[in-house]
């Protein structure tokens, strides 16, 4: 029901979730090829509550937040890791595998039967479905983005 309207308004639809509760949020992460400022978070927001408010999806009182899915997005789709094919990530599954839920690697990509590939220290390819996965992050690795920029090379004085 909101995805069209991020995406009428010109912006990518990343995901949404709900987090019930006293005091409900629902997050709603939305990008855009050029940045996402805090102005293009309002507009989305104000558009979002209109439709929010006439369907009312949510029994009793929640906040809506809008925002960037940042450096360390949520990977909410099979899509979403074929996208970001050669990047860290970092993952919880809903059932072990290796009496393990928790793993961290790098996503090596995903097939055309949509299983998803992840290269783990220790334990090599492991394959499985995007409906096996908890949740799945990007980590963003400061470390490699600092490699490639040298300091700058200072002229002795004379």
């Amino acid at each position: 029901m909101l995805k069209p309207v991020v995406e009428d308004l010109g912006f990518e639809w990343v995901g949404g979730e709900f987090r019930g509760g006293p005091s409900g949020l629902l997050c709603v992460y939305v990008d855009h090829p050029e940045g996402l400022t805090l102005d293009h978070c309002v507009e989305i927001s104000d558009a979002l509550s209109g439709v929010l408010d006439v369907e009312d999806p949510f029994p009793g009182a929640y906040r809506l937040e809008v925002s960037s899915p940042g450096v360390e997005r949520r990977l909410f789709r099979t899509d979403d890791f074929a996208r970001f094919a050669g990047h860290k990530v970092q993952m919880r599954l809903h059932k072990p595998v290796n009496q393990q839920r928790k793993f961290a690697g790098l996503i090596e990509g995903v097939d055309d039967e949509g299983n998803i590939t992840v290269i783990i220290d220790n334990l090599g390819a492991l394959e499985f479905r995007f409906e096996e996965v908890e949740k799945a992050n990007l980590v963003y690795d400061f470390q490699d983005k600092k490699r490639g920029r040298g300091k700058k090379k200072r002229r002795a004085a004379r």
